[in-house]
């Protein structure tokens, strides 16, 4: 006879060993991820079958006002999903740890794809092969859930309308048998406008590329990134967040530059008949004391399994908009993926975009050929049902307010 049992907090180094060993999860179901989310309580949650971890999650639970809490999963559970019985013992003491905590509800947002499609076929009408990885048996998956009564909260589009986007952009990295590819054969899947900028362009004009896990490079990435913010009229994260990420991801947490040696773009310019106006913007430049200018910068997180389907992810980024025809931007993404490939990840996953893909994140992303992956989206697993629901049908009502106030 099976046994199982439900601890509320593992040990992190079996926790962590479990994700490791994992065929496919999320960097947010990492340990490390709760010391980023500390406004968080934060549980490591696992379910044993004869003495044998089979399933665990990363449980936040975040206070709404007094004796009332949510928890979310961001990107959980790392579990079969096609595994009926481990399914409903891990969501049955899930939810007896939810009730104690005074949670009205847990959401999550698994791992899994309705649908992966090339931009290709969205732009051109046209079919083209591309690995399926993600979207493999979700079907089952999702009634898994409904039948543990799970609420699927529905197909939003809008990249703000749910914790994590539905909607992603990610850049196939092996081909349809899950082989790696070279680099050569990445760069030649990117859209034929941008391919001309890549390797040779760059050099020739004084562009390149570095890469870094060192803490201390993190004032040249903010820098980057508060210019776009002011650019943008947004806000993003602060330094401490930041240090945050280096600090407990290390090794997994990578900074990458895109940068300008104007001296040899000078010289570039003088011996290529350069335009005066821009002759002179760089001789500017250079007079103020400027040798190397940093125009792209991007927070990139390693996967954290070890095998199976590895994902690096394209955390954020931000440009600085001098010289915009240098197109360093596009070599910075073609350097991430040259990384990623060489510690052999799977995909690099660009990030979030508008599922009507007519955002500026969209149209920038689809240079990359890239796929679009549609997540499943959110679950609410609801633990008091007599808050649940009225709170969900007012919480519209309510954002609608928030939204007013905040003008």
């Amino acid at each position: 006879m099976e046994q199982y049992i439900f601890k509320e907090n593992i040990e992190k180094e079996e926790y962590q060993n479990f994700i490791e060993q994992s065929e496919m999860v999320s960097f947010m179901q990492d340990s490390n991820w709760a010391n980023v989310k500390k406004e968080w309580k934060s549980f490591h949650i696992g379910l044993y079958q004869n003495k044998n971890l089979v399933a665990v999650a990363l449980l936040l639970i975040k206070k709404l006002t007094s004796g009332i809490c949510m928890g979310y999963v961001p990107r959980g559970y790392v579990i079969d999903f096609s595994n009926k019985t481990i399914l409903q013992e891990f969501t049955k003491g899930i939810k007896q740890l939810a009730k104690k905590e005074h949670c009205y509800m847990i959401k999550i947002d698994p791992n899994f794809c309705f649908h992966e499609t090339s931009i290709v076929e969205f732009e051109k009408n046209k079919s083209v092969e591309i690995p399926i990885v993600f979207s493999k048996n979700s079907q089952e998956f999702h009634q898994n859930l409904l039948a543990l009564n799970y609420k699927h909260k529905g197909f939003p589009k809008s990249i703000d309308k749910t914790l994590q986007p539905r909607y992603h952009m990610m850049i196939p990295l092996v081909n349809q048998n899950l082989e790696s590819i070279t680099n050569d054969e990445i760069k030649n899947s990117f859209k034929k406008r941008i391919r001309s900028y890549l390797e040779n362009y760059h050099t020739n004009r004084g562009v390149f590329y570095e890469h870094s896990t060192n803490m201390n490079q993190l004032d040249d990435f903010i820098a980057v990134l508060s210019a776009t913010e002011k650019r943008q009229g947004i806000h993003l994260r602060n330094k401490e967040y930041f240090k945050n990420i280096m600090k407990h991801y290390q090794e997994q947490a990578v900074l990458f530059f895109g940068k300008l040696d104007l001296k040899k773009y000078l010289d570039f310019l003088n011996k290529n008949n350069g335009k005066k106006e821009e002759i002179s913007e760089v001789e500017k430049l250079i007079k103020d004391g400027n040798d190397i200018l940093t125009l792209s910068a991007a927070l990139v997180i390693m996967p954290t399994n070890k095998t199976g389907i590895r994902v690096s992810e394209y955390l954020y980024a931000g440009n600085i908009l001098l010289f915009n025809k240098l197109q360093v931007s596009v070599g910075l993404v073609y350097d991430i993926c040259k990384y990623s490939n060489k510690h052999h990840c799977t995909y690099c996953n660009l990030g979030g975009i508008d599922g009507n893909l007519n955002d500026h994140l969209a149209i920038y992303k689809s240079r990359f050929n890239s796929i679009v992956m549609e997540f499943a989206g959110e679950y609410d697993l609801p633990i008091k049902s007599h808050l649940y629901y009225p709170i969900e049908l007012c919480l519209p009502v309510l954002k609608k307010i928030y939204h007013k106030i905040q003008k």
